[in-house]
């Protein structure tokens, strides 16, 4: 069978993003090959040659919002589209993609991963990159389980703001079951995603809605932002509105270069950071009220 490869090349930082909106296209597969001679990753996707046409027009689209995000060059960017044969694109997402081990209350695996293969762990969730990419590999993910392991549990009420593919809100409902557990998305089909992968897990306790943060009702006392830098500044006053006097924050989307930008916009806002953890090019911070 013939298949339509797009070759993204970009900065690593787009990486997650990229991959995103290639899944929210339509892509059969997605996956990073090695580094090209500028040392910039290459992302491979594979689509029905039927969407030719719609590609042309539509990734160059894709390519500036993923640049605008992070504030990139034009010139760091490169793609093309060519016909492959004979290639399982549906597999090759697959490769790479092994369980998880956030500690020993939580570990994540993909779906078509083997029970007997599967981590030591309170609790495994199941979960595949889908219409909405996450599935505890990106840095800042895993920053955010890291954290969320240590502090869910003693949370009452508990808000993801960018649920995408739930993951976040699954791990806070699995870490802390009598918790309310609330994900936040602006994106319809990332909300069906994730309410399919609470489905899969058997968590009836995360819940997930389209609504705006102004619409929420009640005050939270963990909330956890794994967006990038310019929502996580725009979201700012409303993110604080929704936190309780004695709430923790957990901010990861965030380049190292980026940390002081939004730790410095929280502190405005009646936060005190108290922790910052580094993985790979990204930062996680840690926040509490400062009354």
């Amino acid at each position: 069978m013939n298949w339509l490869k797009v070759s993204i090349h970009h900065p690593p930082d787009a990486a997650e993003a990229l991959s995103a909106l290639l899944f929210a296209e339509g892509a059969q597969g997605v996956w990073e090959d090695l580094p090209d001679a500028q040392g910039r990753v290459v992302t491979r996707s594979g689509f029905e040659p039927a969407r030719r046409e719609d590609l042309e027009r539509l990734l160059p689209e894709l390519v500036e919002r993923a640049r605008a995000a992070f504030d990139l060059a034009p010139g760091d960017f490169e793609w093309r589209l060519e016909m492959e044969e004979n290639h399982d694109w549906a597999e090759k997402w697959k490769e790479g993609l092994e369980p998880i081990s956030v500690g020993p209350a939580l570990a994540i695996a993909p779906t078509f991963w083997p029970e007997e293969s599967l981590p030591e762990a309170a609790r495994v969730l199941r979960l595949d990159p889908g219409l909405a990419f996450g599935s505890g590999h990106h840095a800042t993910t895993f920053l955010c389980l890291y954290l969320l392991a240590e502090l869910a549990p003693e949370a009452a009420r508990i808000l993801d703001v960018g649920a995408g593919s739930g993951i976040l809100t699954l791990a806070a409902a699995a870490l802390n079951p009598q918790a309310l557990t609330v994900g936040v998305d602006n994106d319809p089909e990332t909300i069906e995603v994730a309410r399919e992968n609470a489905a899969l897990n058997n968590l009836a306790g995360a819940s997930f809605s389209g609504a705006a943060l102004s619409d929420l009702s009640g005050k939270f006392d963990l909330i956890v932002a794994n967006i990038t830098l310019n929502p996580l500044l725009e979201l700012a006053p409303l993110i604080s509105e929704r936190a309780s006097d004695n709430a923790k924050l957990i901010l990861s989307g965030l380049l190292d270069s980026q940390a002081e930008e939004a730790a410095s916009e929280y502190e405005k806002r009646g936060w005190k950071l108290s922790r910052r953890l580094n993985r790979d090019e990204w930062t996680g911070l840690l926040f509490a009220r400062a009354l």
